[in-house]
């Protein structure tokens, strides 16, 4: 009898799935060894190409930004950039000096003309010249582009307020057109340090803009001059509201020399425990941390009287400076005016008044005094029962926000 297996299964008996091993001989070990290597040999793109691969990657990495850059063509250069919008188009043109010359280029300022501007009423047909010569374009575009912000700008100014006797729609204008106001310090090495608006609040006769972060800039003791700019978007949409990117316009709003040795020497208009609040200029307040801490903020009003034409149409050196108003002789003094009088701090009006038919009588010196409110007469004016308080914000208190109340006094 054959022996079986733990399973059953005779041991001479094998399954018809089961694999018999072969072994080889040395004659055949040595062939099988040749044919391997005779595949290797007829197929040797996979590895050659890995290794042209790796190559190539080491050789990339250790090529600088600027040779890769420079290793791109004007074609693809004006490709990639006319998916650029004009802000970013005119960033681009700030990197080196061919992608100047390229982004100058007609072909990308034409069709962002007519992508931007040919369904707005500046973008009515134009003279072309035969021969556009370099920037024809780019130039058009620009100037269209601001005649369209400054003729939207004015055309809501025709409804006045019988109250203010000011434009209705100024505050809704400068909203609309994106304007900010900026602080630019001048340190007299030829810097200037920009600092944005942090809040802003429109009231019915000015706005108020304030800043309160100032931890950017340089020793206060350093710095000459302060400029209060304000920047004006250039680019618009179809609904004529400002591009994110769009690049701005500077107006020259008031230039205040700087010298803070003299501007924290002579008395502050208020205090409390923290700081001290000087006047800079008129409408303008700076605030100075106690014991020489430095600047705490700057706050500026901005009266509405032909604030709009005087964001738009200024530059950076130079102020907007309107048509002169009527010629009035004052040889025998003014008589039967109007004036309104607001009295608020930054973000509220606490009283308000209009005093009609008051005159002023010349004075010795050239000094005219309008007799508004007449003590005498209690019905001509409100009384002002509450306290007149200044709400200050600044931010490195404790490296936190905090608000304050700062009671002012007034001088007799």
């Amino acid at each position: 009898m054959s022996a079986k297996s733990s399973s059953g299964v005779p041991k001479n008996i094998r399954p018809m799935n089961a694999r018999k091993k072969v072994g080889l001989s040395g004659d055949s070990k040595v062939s099988a060894t040749r044919a391997v290597r005779q595949r290797k040999a007829a197929s040797p793109r996979t590895h050659t190409s890995l290794v042209n691969g790796n190559e190539l990657i080491k050789k990339t990495n250790n090529l600088k930004i600027s040779e890769l850059v420079e290793r791109l063509s004007d074609e693809i250069l004006i490709l990639l950039f006319s998916y650029l919008d004009a802000g970013d188009l005119l960033v681009a043109a700030r990197v080196c000096r061919r992608w100047l010359c390229v982004s100058n280029d007609n072909m990308l300022w034409q069709s962002m003309y007519r992508r931007c501007l040919l369904k707005t009423k500046a973008g009515k047909d134009i003279g072309i010249p035969l021969d556009t010569p370099t920037l024809f374009w780019k130039k058009k575009c620009i100037e269209k582009s601001v005649e369209f912000r400054n003729s939207r700008a004015q055309a809501n100014l025709n409804s006045i307020d019988p109250f203010t006797t000011l434009p209705k729609q100024i505050s809704g204008n400068l909203q609309q057109l994106g304007v900010k106001f900026t602080l630019a310090f001048y340190n007299g090495r030829g810097t200037h340090h920009y600092i944005t608006h942090n809040d802003c609040f429109y009231h019915r006769m000015a706005v108020s803009a304030r800043w309160h972060s100032l931890g950017n800039l340089p020793d206060v003791s350093r710095l000459h001059s302060l400029k209060l700019l304000a920047l004006n978007p250039v680019f618009y949409d179809q609904k004529g509201i400002a591009c994110k990117n769009s690049p701005c316009q500077r107006s020259l709003l008031e230039e205040i020399p700087f010298s803070w040795s003299k501007l924290t020497s002579v008395d502050p208009i208020g205090s409390d425990s923290m700081v001290d609040l000087y006047l800079i200029h008129p409408g303008v307040v700076m605030a100075a941390w106690k014991n020489g801490g430095g600047m705490a903020f700057i706050s500026a009003n901005f009266h509405y009287n032909k604030l709009i034409d005087r964001c738009l149409c200024g530059t950076f050196n130079t102020r907007h400076v309107g048509s002169a108003g009527d010629s009035l002789s004052s040889i025998h003094g003014f008589f039967d005016y109007n004036a309104t009088v607001e009295l608020r701090n930054q973000r509220q009006t606490i009283w308000s008044q209009q005093f009609r038919n008051i005159h002023a009588i010349n004075q010795p010196g050239g000094a005219r005094y309008l007799d508004a409110i007449n003590e005498s007469d209690l019905y001509s004016h409100p009384p002002l029962e509450k306290p007149i308080q200044f709400l200050w914000i600044s931010g490195p208190i404790k490296n936190k926000t905090e608000k304050r109340k700062l009671t002012l006094r007034f001088g007799e």
